[in-house]
């Protein structure tokens, strides 16, 4: 609960005290008054007995006097109404304040929830992570709520509450000169303000964000002190808009970076398949081409076979036979794990590589591809955006090579040297904890090998 919301509470309280003062007086006034009535009730039964004792020329008296004390009942009788109509007010008013209380305190209550709630944050925000305000799909959601937010702004400006006037000013004695001096000086402010929130809001970063914010708040708290003897100020309901604006412009920016890099990725995964289709198809024409040769010379053999006499001929168009028999069913068993190949999206290889030239000792890289031949894929990875090329120290074909992948990598999830971004399939780990992690893999096929070569890496240091 704010401070203003604590005097509010307590001036309520104050005038509601003061209610029920006036209320007890004029309870007791009213006893007063009662008492007052019952007494000249009294008198006048009294005086009605006395006139039955009293000669004649007493009744005119008496009669005086009957209307003077019926006057004064109506007078009475006016008075409490109008102390009933006051005690009905004073319970309104009561009522009320003991619901504005309630609303206080429910307020009182959720404020602190925030608390608790933001405690935590607070706490991973000093390490310097920055948790998300808005959880959106994509950057086009991201931009609409920016648009959404910064309508709000220009709709706070338009019913002129981006900024209060705290208290009204005359000019030339004139308070409707006073209150346009006013309205002028809270629209320079509002413009000052803006300025500095889109110069800091344009800049932000990752690195800086903490930063940036503070500056808004900071802006907003100096603008306010130094018009604060204007009688004007900025709203903290527009503040919390230039603040959701910073939040979202920063995480717009973010997601459309997240969503280049899935676009890069989805196109190095369809350049990947491409490469295979490509690959696929030069080796199914030249097995096509093989069996086709090998077919033909297996008939003729054959027929040269029954035309044969001589057994030691025969013996040896048999062996031949044989021989191109293998050669038959092996280009048939490649042509068979071709079509398998293509037929099935997940059948591919998982590398494990390591650069220590790049990125030093116990770094690897454990990544996916569907390639024929893996080693092309893995000299692309060393071609120019690392100044060595990469070492191999294992690579495993499986049917189900991105669920291996996938593995791997939760396997290893706390060794990730990039946190946050689990694309980047970098991990820290030693070559045994390579070793062990493959033991669980005995039923598919791997090649490993436990000492990078990294020739030029070596070289390099001979030559310094």
């Amino acid at each position: 609960m704010g401070l203003t919301d604590i005097f509010k509470t307590k001036k309520l309280k104050d005038e509601l005290t003061k209610l029920q003062e006036t209320n007890t007086k004029l309870s007791n006034k009213i006893l007063n008054l009662e008492s007052e009535l019952t007494t000249a009730n009294k008198k006048a039964a009294e005086k009605l007995s006395i006139k039955e004792m009293v000669p004649f020329e007493l009744d005119a008296l008496i009669e005086e006097k009957h209307v003077a004390f019926l006057k004064q009942e109506s007078t009475l009788n006016e008075q409490l109404s109008n102390l009933q109509e006051k005690i009905e007010a004073v319970n309104k008013i009561k009522r009320l304040a003991n619901q504005e209380i309630d609303n206080l305190e429910t307020k009182k209550a959720s404020l602190k929830n925030e608390i608790i709630d933001l405690s935590e944050q607070i706490e991973i925000e000093s390490f310097g992570i920055y948790k998300p305000r808005y959880e959106f799909t994509t950057s086009l959601n991201y931009k609409e709520k920016l648009d959404d937010v910064r309508k709000s702004q220009k709709k706070e400006i338009k019913n002129k509450v981006a900024f209060n006037i705290t208290f009204p000013m005359t000019f030339n004695n004139s308070q409707a000169k006073g209150r346009t001096m006013q309205n002028k000086n809270g629209k320079q402010l509002l413009r000052t303000f803006n300025g500095e929130c889109e110069a800091a809001i344009s800049k932000v970063t990752y690195s800086n964000f903490d930063g940036v914010e503070k500056r808004i708040n900071k802006s907003f708290e100096q603008l306010n002190k130094l018009n604060e003897k204007n009688g004007v100020e900025l709203s903290y309901s527009y503040l919390e808009l230039k603040l959701s604006e910073l939040h979202l412009a920063f995480e717009y920016a973010e997601k459309k970076q997240q969503e280049k890099e899935e676009l890069r990725e989805q196109r190095q995964r369809e350049r990947e398949e491409k490469a295979l289709q490509k690959e696929i198809s030069i080796k199914r024409k030249k097995i096509d081409k093989d069996l086709s040769h090998f077919e033909k010379m297996y008939a003729e053999l054959e027929e040269k076979l029954q035309l044969t006499q001589d057994e030691n001929d025969q013996l040896k168009l048999k062996n031949d036979l044989e021989g191109l028999q293998q050669k038959i069913d092996s280009a048939s068993s490649e042509k068979s794990d071709l079509d398998y190949r293509e037929a099935n999206a997940t059948a591919g290889y998982v590398y494990i590589i390591s650069n220590i030239g790049s990125f030093g000792k116990d770094v690897f890289k454990i990544g996916v591809t569907r390639r024929l031949e893996p080693m092309d894929r893995i000299d692309e990875l060393g071609s120019a955006s690392v100044p060595f090329k990469f070492d191999v120290h294992a690579l495993i074909f499986s049917y189900d090579a991105y669920k291996l992948e996938s593995e791997l990598h939760e396997r290893f999830a706390k060794n990730r040297i990039n946190k946050v971004n689990s694309r980047k399939e970098y991990f820290k780990i030693t070559i045994d904890d390579v070793k062990e992690a493959l033991k669980k893999y005995s039923d598919v096929t791997i090649d490993f090998k436990e000492v990078p070569e990294a020739i030029e890496y070596r070289d390099s240091l001979k030559v310094n």
